[in-house]
């Protein structure tokens, strides 16, 4: 006899599959109600409340979920991962370890507890996870590639000799996960030739797997912005949104130090960072509701916001940022690099908010982004010509946000950074409007949760050898060498 509910729950994962989020919600809503005393159902609005950035409530979901099934491994792997990407470490440790008492090889549950002591920075019991972790799945392409990152001296040569012949079993996506790694630890023992191979290998593998850069979309989407986000557009607009100062945006392309400069300014006790957050594309992405509408979509949608719109939507982004900080910070920083997508909607509703753009070395940038594992929506990510051709873009649009906004955005180079950290952060103070404080000259010894590929590097004391870097692969770099030229012609 089937269970009650179960007709609903079958629906709602329909209705997932195909795309129709809300009757898919309101179909896991009835088989909760329906049956209470199963766990799928709250797995089900767990999945689609994540898949809308509404965190604390998929957390409340998958609590409800484990509150009934206690060994539900699936809902207890999700809560984990779920609380750590809201910054809530200690708990999401708690439910893998939970995982871990009923299920001890469960590999999901063991690279939750890998990556927490990552984002602790504790290597040592990092490293002990992941191998705690290959011993039980030796095929598990995330053990090898979380192995990779975090083993130092022999650990990492015997690793890498294990890594190079898992490649050659792989799948695709073994092949990418791997092989992002590979290249990593090959580049920090000087193996540079066999680095750039095993990226190669990895970029070909995730283009097979992922698909194409659509440059000519690409190109259009920088147009609409601009046509949309035009003079006479801000000229109509002037003093919208609100007047609020506490709001500091950190943007660029990745890899360029966004992460570097916030936990720099994070030092400084009237200062809080929030990490990458999605907030902003939310809101955009939003903007038909708001009116009531399903369309134009977003970005034509900003032409029909209207003054009360503009102030509701600033409130709102202050309001969810303010959750995340105490109360007595006076700048709170949200370090998302792609939110140079979003300016001309920060101009409208926060005209007041602090950009600093990140700007590094093409050339070492690139090659940064090339090796780095990004997810399967950053198909640009994957070639070097289309590295240069979005970073081509970025600027374009950026220089359109200068000329039209009024923003007050301040450029920060990477290598002007790490060469004059006290000038480069006394300058990053100023330009906020927040008074000097050394602390943030020690910002690698404040044990600060870090959430991003940067996360071992703004541990350490500052350093150059990230600045040239690419000189090591400049056979290979023709590309990222043109950009720079171009730039500096």
């Amino acid at each position: 006899m089937r269970q009650a509910g179960q007709s609903e729950y079958e629906e709602g994962v329909r209705l997932e599959q195909t795309g129709d989020l809300p009757a898919a919600f309101e179909a896991f809503r009835r088989s909760a109600k329906a049956n209470p005393a199963i766990a799928a159902p709250y797995l089900g609005l767990a999945r689609l409340l994540s898949r809308n950035h509404q965190r604390a409530e998929a957390i409340a979901c998958l609590e409800q979920a484990v509150a009934r099934e206690r060994r539900n491994s699936a809902a207890l792997v999700l809560l984990g991962q779920t609380l750590a990407d809201s910054g809530q470490l200690d708990r999401a440790e708690q439910a893998f370890r939970a995982v871990l008492e009923f299920e001890p090889a469960s590999a999901r549950a063991l690279l939750g507890l890998a990556s927490i002591c990552e984002d602790r920075g504790d290597r040592t019991e990092a490293v002990n996870t992941y191998v705690r972790l290959l011993n039980a799945h030796p095929d598990f392409p995330e053990g090898m590639a979380g192995l990779l990152a975090v083993a130092e001296g022999d650990a990492l040569g015997a690793a890498i000799v294990q890594a190079r012949d898992r490649m050659e079993s792989a799948n695709e996506r073994g092949r990418a996960l791997i092989g992002y790694a590979l290249g990593k630890a090959c580049s920090r023992t000087g193996r540079h030739e066999e680095a750039f191979a095993a990226l190669a290998a990895a970029n070909t593998a995730r283009q097979d797997e992922a698909g194409v850069f659509d440059r000519e979309a690409f190109d259009r989407r920088i147009d609409r912005l601009i046509e949309i986000f035009s003079p006479t557009f801000f000229a109509e607009r002037a003093g919208w949104g609100v007047a609020s100062e506490r709001p500091v945006f950190i943007v660029g392309m990745p890899r360029s130090g966004t992460t570097l400069t916030e936990q720099i300014l994070s030092g400084h006790p009237d200062i809080h960072g929030v990490g990458e957050l999605d907030f902003l594309a939310d809101l955009a992405t939003a903007l038909p509701d708001r009116l009531g509408r399903t369309d134009p979509p977003w970005p034509l949608a900003a032409l029909d916001l209207t003054r009360d719109g503009a102030e509701d939507v600033g409130h709102e982004y202050l309001a969810r940022i303010g959750k995340l900080a105490p109360a007595e910070a006076g700048r709170i920083v949200d370090k998302q690099p792609l939110n140079f997508w979003t300016l001309g909607l920060i101009a409208l509703v926060l005209p007041n908010a602090r950009i600093v753009d990140c700007r590094r070395d093409i050339r070492d940038c690139g090659l940064s982004i090339y090796a780095e594992n990004f997810t399967h929506e950053q198909r640009w990510a994957t070639g070097l010509d289309d590295i240069a051709h979005y970073w081509r873009g970025y600027r374009r649009l950026m220089e359109h946000w200068r000329s039209v906004t009024g923003l007050q955005i301040l450029d920060m180079h990477y290598e002007a950074l790490v060469g004059d950290l006290e000038g480069q952060a006394r300058s990053l103070l100023e330009f906020l409007g927040v008074g000097w404080n050394p602390s943030v000259l020690d910002f690698h010894e404040a044990g600060r949760t870090v959430q991003t590929p940067s996360r071992w590097q703004v541990r350490k004391p500052i350093y150059t050898s990230s600045s040239g870097r690419w000189r090591h692969y400049e056979s290979h770099l023709g590309p990222l060498i043109a950009a720079a030229d171009d730039a500096r012609g």
